[in-house]
């Protein structure tokens, strides 16, 4: 009755513009929903009105979409010409949120630009280096810390974001509640797209229910205007040496997670691993891009994990498919209506989503740990990099006599990523022992 389904295209098979435009959109709503949080969060964190954060979505989707393009598609030495879409990243969210709050979103901007072009230096010359320097289960280590840090921006979130009025209310609980369900039953009674795709019907649905509530604005929506190409540093630029040191650190840790996209978008396409063109092309579009996306005011990009599982699901690993996300990306970030519908989505209902975002980034940081082979050296350097990164999170005015700089560099994510990576040089590894005896 039904025609079967052909083998998706390879690496650089090229499908139909009709069939590749439709393969487009059914990545769309993938890389929406795992690059608009990012400025949602960070704009909301720091208070915001929706009209700026259309503003910061409207960037970043122009930026997502561009870079995406340069990525899969490639010019010169830049690009990976792999199946690998660059956005932004939730590494950025917390440092964002603490530094905007403090020092302006100005300052932010100036940092991100800064860190991205330390990184594009570092990165572009020492990957080989580096990639050996930063283990398995210092990976493991960073990715947990990751998710943990973020926990608490979810729950705030849930709560109905600082500063509302209803911060903490009973219908924002269960607001945050019904998505979380919601998401969980697609998950687990759906198929194909559905199921993929479970997060953002959950976010439509409770939107939704928010609007029979009668708490919709959409003020925001109805002014914004159909088209209008995002205008670099609305938000002004500015240099403050501590938050440039901080970002900087986040930006060369951050690149980690593209190297392991490029290694599995190799493996999907063509069972094998990137070459080293292909990770120095990868960095070097990486790099470029978050140049370019920080003169919007936007954090760093780095690669968007959830876009290869969508690769092995439809069996297509076409970079050419990448690319036409791309451009139906980028034309959303010019469609300043289509970015204000975002803004509808309410603080509760993207609290419930990020708090599952950011409970799975944590149980894929134990998967990593847990695949590692670990001696004593390694579980001491793992627990002690994690309890001085969720130490000085918990205990915040522990460091107050200490500059901002000193403070962002020792709690959470920057924390963590240091220590482990101190006590990987400093304490010498375990000498394994030898099988035979001499005699």
């Amino acid at each position: 009755m039904f025609k079967k389904i052909p083998k998706g295209y390879g690496l650089n098979e090229c499908p139909p513009l009709r069939e590749a435009i439709a393969l487009g959109f059914t990545h769309l709503p993938v890389l929406l929903l795992n690059t608009v949080p990012i400025p949602l969060l960070i704009g909301g964190g720091i208070g915001l009105p929706a009209s700026e954060i259309t503003i910061l979505i409207a960037a970043c989707l122009f930026v997502a979409g561009i870079a995406s393009i340069l990525q899969s598609i490639g010019a010169g030495p830049v690009g990976a010409r792999l199946p690998v879409f660059l956005g932004n990243s939730f590494v950025f969210v917390a440092p964002g949120i603490a530094i905007a709050a403090q020092h302006g979103l100005d300052t932010f901007t100036g940092a991100c630009l800064v860190g991205s072009v330390v990184c594009l230096i570092v990165w572009g010359g020492l990957y080989k280096q580096i990639a050996k320097l930063v283990k398995p289960y210092i990976s493991g280590t960073i990715v947990a810390i990751l998710g943990i840090s973020l926990c608490g921006v979810a729950i705030g979130y849930c709560a109905g974001g600082t500063g509302s009025a209803d911060y903490g209310s009973l219908s924002n609980y269960l607001l945050a509640g019904g998505t979380i369900l919601l998401t969980l039953f697609l998950q687990r009674f759906t198929k194909g797209l559905l199921q993929k795709c479970a997060a953002l019907v959950s976010m439509v649905v409770m939107t939704a229910v928010y609007g029979f509530m009668g708490k919709l604005d959409f003020s925001e929506m109805i002014q914004s205007a159909w088209l209008r190409v995002p205008q670099p540093l609305h938000f002004g630029i500015r240099f403050e040496l501590g938050t440039i040191v901080t970002v900087s650190f986040l930006c060369l840790v951050a690149l980690l997670e593209l190297l392991g996209d490029q290694t599995t978008a190799a493996n999907l396409a063509e069972n094998r691993l990137p070459t080293g063109k292909e990770q120095h092309g990868g960095i070097l579009a990486q790099g470029i891009s978050s140049v370019f996306g920080s003169l919007f005011n936007l954090c760093p990009t780095i690669s968007i994990s959830a876009n290869l599982g969508l690769c092995g699901l439809t069996g297509v690993t076409s970079r050419f498919v990448i690319a036409i996300t791309g451009v139906l990306v980028m034309l959303c970030g010019i469609c300043p209506k289509i970015c204000a519908v975002f803004t509808l989505v309410p603080n509760a209902v993207l609290g419930g989503v990020a708090l599952m975002t950011f409970g799975v980034i944590i149980l894929s940081g134990i998967n990593i740990l847990k695949n590692c082979e670990m001696g004593n050296r390694e579980t001491t350097i793992v627990g002690i990099s994690l309890a001085v990164g969720i130490g000085f999170s918990a205990v915040a005015d522990s460091l107050a006599a200490f500059p901002f700089w000193v403070t962002s560099m020792l709690s959470g994510l920057p924390g963590t990523a240091i220590t482990a990576i101190l006590l990987s040089v400093l304490i010498p590894a375990e000498k394994k022992a030898k099988d035979t005896v001499s005699e």
